[in-house]
């Protein structure tokens, strides 16, 4: 079981990754609270990867596309999941999940990141898959 200062920094760095922006301190108590109460258990493995996700946004980005692809149920996507369910039902952060309008332009910036996510995602397959090399 992970202590809350941890559980509290893995959110601040969560945040980021799925947000680009600091997150309140009142989500970051409730990502640690679910952290105590869910109590999620890393293999060696997932341990590594979660360090390694921890150590930079761009890595978080480029694992979890590959998670997604390559191990869905993975514990690490878990506590990343538990982050965005707690953001989503926030009041403080509804402008970033609501639909807004947007231009015909729109579709273009959509199928550049579509293109950018397939990149990450097959990052992703190649760390995960020299991490698990590593852990065997």
């Amino acid at each position: 079981m992970e202590n809350k200062s941890t559980a509290i920094y893995e959110a601040g760095r969560i945040g980021d990754y799925l947000l680009s922006i600091p997150i309140e301190d009142s989500e970051m108590d409730t990502y640690a609270d679910a952290m105590q109460k869910l109590n999620i258990q890393f293999s060696k493995y997932e341990q590594t990867l979660w360090s390694c996700m921890l150590k930079s946004k761009w890595k978080m980005t480029c694992i979890d596309a590959g998670l997604a692809l390559k191990e869905p149920n993975n514990n690490v996507r878990r506590k990343l999941y538990t982050m965005l369910a707690i953001l989503e039902a926030s009041p403080n952060y509804t402008r970033y999940f609501l639909s807004r309008n947007f231009s015909f332009f729109y579709l273009f910036k959509v199928a550049a990141v579509g293109m950018r996510a397939v990149f990450r995602a097959a990052l992703g397959i190649i760390i995960i898959n020299n991490i698990k090399r590593k852990c065997s």
